[in-house]
């Protein structure tokens, strides 16, 4: 075993290959152990097989640097070297090597309230990725989510855990994020290692080599051709393709990692427990990285204020095509922060009790009246970032969300009908029916639905036909425009057809 190595002296960071890590498993699945996050218990389970696929859960474990960033400038610096760790991956993948796309999408596990679970990529495009043979990894980040994890299974869990290197008389206490050390303390856990271990999960995933779950079949294992880190990880994906993604490679040159979609926020958080939090103004708030990267905003990331303060209009750049600054933003006009639309994907009931030792009493995840779609934005985006990589294909530009005011008290420009301005639209925003705005109270999560009443529906849509006509005409706007796949356009138009248009 290697001992810890700390830096007196700020050491520059190298660009070498990625060592694989160690792989446990498949981890077997009984009657009374099966994986926390397992797709048949989600609280709407799906049933992978139906789709030709199989659900694996491994233990991978390795070594890890842990890196110092908001002092020291452009790119972190290493600060102590193989610090061990273990984690564990879930992977869903077709059962039929041959039926795989070369894709693999390595989701960071959200770690929020209650537990951690996959949400912007897998909750909002699993039918997308399991109708084109996608392999979908998802990889746990932090120890407060090992903590739940241990008290869900004590047993399959035993092994994992971020344990801090550092010497005692090193250790910072700087970070202050809430939940981060939820049953641990800085002294005892370091969660900036889980940064070189998402590179090494990376790298595994395109190894051809019998430790990599998708190569387990010697004669028949298909590595991934590519890789895309993807989630909603509370800004440690950020950081992670800002500070470290360009020293990430398999062989010195080729990337881990070849595309990024972060959903949500944006801006840099924190390289290890030692750090604050960035200033918002910081420039290194605006991620740049070597591979095409695509960011997908609420409105709630935006602004600020409420639950979640992370001001990410003030991250913007202008999108680019030039090498090794491929980058798009898109903010998604009326989109709510805290949607339940994606809670289908949690676990369940049952498991999210277990694992947090709390009673969790579930949101119905089909009441969807309480506010806007926006998960079809994020499969086009998706679809954008798999043929930038693959075929060198840019993805289409938007207009940003219209703002005014000055940090920190900016806030939306908004239209007659009360909805945000610019941004990417929908026909939600341009053949309205309802206000999708937003405000700073935590208790409503921060998004306010107010249906217009029948007699401003009727001013606007003489006829439910006219309502109709003018869904279909934005909806094939939003394909021409690139924001909308067109297997995703009819579920629009059907629930326009559906409409409460008074006659």
């Amino acid at each position: 075993m290697r001992n810890p190595i700390y830096h007196e002296k700020l050491q520059d960071i190298e660009i070498r290959p990625v060592e694989l890590p160690e792989v446990e498993g498949p981890i077997p699945d009984t009657d009374s152990s099966h994986p926390f996050n397992a797709a048949n218990r989600q609280q709407v389970p799906l049933n992978l097989a139906y789709y030709g696929y199989v659900e694996e859960e491994y233990i991978v474990s390795g070594y890890s640097n842990v890196y110092e960033y908001h002092d020291v400038g452009l790119y972190p610096k290493i600060r102590c070297e193989n610090g061990r760790y273990c984690t564990r991956i879930l992977i869903r993948r077709p059962v039929n090597p041959e039926k795989q796309s070369g894709f693999a999408l390595l989701e960071v596990f959200n770690y929020g309230s209650p537990c951690e679970r996959a949400f912007a990529s897998w909750g909002n495009c699993s039918q997308y990725i399991l109708s084109r043979g996608d392999v979908w990894v998802g990889i746990t980040i932090k120890q407060n989510a090992i903590n739940n994890l241990k008290r869900y299974d004590p047993q399959r869990y035993e092994k994992l855990g971020f344990p801090n290197p550092i010497p005692a008389e090193k250790r910072r206490r700087g970070n202050t994020m809430v939940g981060a050390f939820e049953h641990g303390t800085p002294e005892d856990f370091e969660n900036g290692l889980a940064y070189d271990a998402i590179s090494q999960v990376a790298a595994l995933l395109k190894a051809k080599v019998p430790q990599n779950p998708l190569c387990r079949d010697r004669r028949f294992g298909k590595p991934a051709r590519y890789v895309l880190a993807v989630g909603a990880s509370g800004c440690d994906l950020s950081l992670y393709a800002a500070a470290l993604q360009p020293f990430a490679t398999t062989d010195g040159a080729r990337p881990c990692i070849d595309g990024f979609h972060i959903h949500m926020t944006g801006y840099p958080g924190f390289i290890s427990n030692g750090e604050t939090r960035f200033d918002a103004d910081d420039d290194r708030c605006k991620i740049m990285t070597n591979v095409p990267l695509i960011w997908t905003q609420t409105m709630g990331d935006m602004r600020g204020g409420g639950i979640h303060p992370s001001y990410s209009y003030m991250y913007r750049w202008p999108d680019s095509d030039l090498p090794g600054r491929q980058h798009r933003q898109y903010e998604i006009a009326g989109a709510p922060l805290g949607s339940i639309r994606d809670h289908w994907c949690f676990p369940c009931a049952e498991d999210i009790s277990k694992a947090t030792g709390t009673e969790y009493k579930p949101k119905d995840p089909l009441k969807k009246d309480d506010d806007m779609p926006f998960d079809f934005v994020l499969r086009a985006a998706l679809d954008h970032l798999k043929r930038w990589v693959k075929d060198g294909v840019p993805a289409p530009k938007s207009k940003y969300i219209e703002m005014q005011g000055e940090y920190p008290d900016a806030d939306f420009v908004l239209d007659e009908h009360g909805n945000p301005k610019g941004g990417v639209r929908s026909p939600y925003l341009d053949v309205p029916t309802k206000t999708y705005t937003w405000c700073d109270d935590p208790c409503t999560g921060g998004n306010i639905v107010t249906p217009f009443p029948p007699e401003k529906l009727k001013a606007l849509y003489p006829t439910h036909d006219d309502y109709v006509r003018k869904v279909i005409i934005s909806t094939l706007s939003m394909i021409k425009d690139g924001f909308l796949l067109p297997e995703d356009a009819s579920k629009i138009i059907f629930e326009a057809m559906d409409a409460p248009i008074p006659e």
